[in-house]
């Protein structure tokens, strides 16, 4: 299936720091912080890399990721249940006997984890496909499932529906007419395909994050080579649960531009954050991008300073208001520091925060808690000689306390 995409590029003078017709939401208190509670590092002797995590009940989280150890067969998803207080609870080991890569976690509409990536052992030719998998929130499995042709495909991004199943999102160079293009694959509650949709151009399509809006929606965000080989832009695809496109927006300017992750808004639209090259940019700066419901920017920020900064992941908190982490080498001690910012619906920093140590600390996923605290995952070297899990929990306070180690 083809869809021709709106392109729309924007000038400097727009896209810095501008509302489009939004009305002015009244400035909250500027002492607003986020206290740290916890900071935990862990991992075997090998690397291990958290990339998303989702919110469990009482306070717990389930953080999914990488890992090459753990007696991993070369690299398997891992998923690991945390409690409240950053201690494992368990961890489950998925895979077979090649590479495997972790990149999605969320909930289905029964409460159980499901997760995404991609898979190097269930395919014929040892082709990548598309690896989806649902587990109990007592850490046993309940089924798995691959897909994909006679190339590769890339498993990217998750998100749960009404009817028990899930939409899976990713690239697929198998079916399209480009190097890449866009894989929706509608699945049941058991895991199974109930349609397959490909989208794109004769260039590249690239698909990095996924969420659903409030009237049940998703919207999938990532970046779409428009005019130019090798420099993308900002794209936004919004479907039904059938995976039904909606409308979809591109973005840009003259250099490379994506987004990576993307949350709701209570007003029905999404923001969605990454980085950009573009607009003035020295190296690549932090992007996030709020639009309505139908799809028209609201407004565009861009944070950054000298040298690369950049977002992973978003998500909003309790009162409406977002959080952003992601990493930075241009400011902290580290090769790159975990990267955390409040931003307010208006897109306002009335936070940020740097964490990590001197060696590579880098957040690939964030979300609200239960209990209405933030966490953060990625991973870090600063702690020891091997790539570990990174996980940090942030408490909204008046006052900003020192770290527990």
């Amino acid at each position: 299936m083809r869809n021709s995409f709106l392109k729309i590029t924007l000038s400097l003078i727009t896209m810095i720091s501008l509302s489009y017709g939004e009305k002015k939401i009244p400035n909250k208190p500027q002492d607003t912080t986020f206290s740290p509670v916890w900071e935990v590092a862990y991992g075997g002797n090998d690397t291990d890399k958290a990339v998303g995590t989702v919110a469990l009940e009482n306070g717990d989280i389930a953080v999914v990721g990488t890992c090459k150890s753990f007696e991993a067969k070369q690299s398997d998803i891992c998923v690991t249940r945390v409690n409240s207080d950053g201690k494992t609870i368990w961890r489950k080991m998925l895979g077979g006997k090649n590479t495997e890569e972790a990149s999605g976690i969320t909930r289905a509409s029964d409460g159980n984890i499901l997760v995404t990536g991609t898979s190097r052992s269930f395919s014929k030719g040892r082709d990548r496909d598309i690896y989806v998998a649902k587990i109990a929130l007592d850490g046993q499995g309940i089924w798995q499932n691959t897909f994909g042709g006679i190339r590769a495909e890339y498993g990217r991004a998750v998100a749960g529906t009404d009817d028990g199943g899930a939409l899976l999102v990713g690239e697929t160079e198998s079916f399209g007419n480009g190097y890449k293009d866009i894989f929706i694959v509608k699945i049941d509650k058991n895991g199974n395909m109930l349609s397959e949709t490909v989208m794109g151009g004769d260039k590249e399509e690239l698909v990095r994050g996924l969420t659903r809006t409030l009237d049940g929606s998703l919207v999938m965000v990532g970046s779409r080579e428009a005019d130019r080989v090798g420099d993308g832009d900002f794209f936004l695809l919004k479907m039904n649960q059938r995976g039904k496109k909606i409308w979809s927006r591109t973005y840009g300017g003259k250099y490379e531009d994506i987004l990576n992750a993307v949350t709701p808004t209570l007003d029905g639209g999404i923001v969605a954050t990454g980085y950009t090259r573009s607009f003035g940019s020295i190296q690549t700066d932090l992007s996030v991008m709020k639009f309505s419901k139908d799809g028209k920017l609201i407004w565009h920020k861009i944070y950054g300073y000298k040298r690369y900064d950049f977002a992973n992941a978003i998500t909003m908190t309790r009162d409406g208001d977002f959080i952003i982490a992601g990493a930075t080498d241009s400011m902290g001690e580290g090769v790159y520091d975990v990267y955390v910012l409040g931003l307010h619906q208006n897109g306002e920093l009335f936070w940020s925060g740097l964490y990590g140590g001197r060696n590579t600390d880098i957040a690939y996923g964030v979300t609200r808690t239960s209990d209405g605290s933030i966490v953060v995952v990625g991973q870090s070297d600063s702690k020891s000689n091997a790539k570990d899990f990174y996980m940090l929990k942030l408490k909204k306070d008046a006052k900003a306390n020192k770290i527990k180690k």
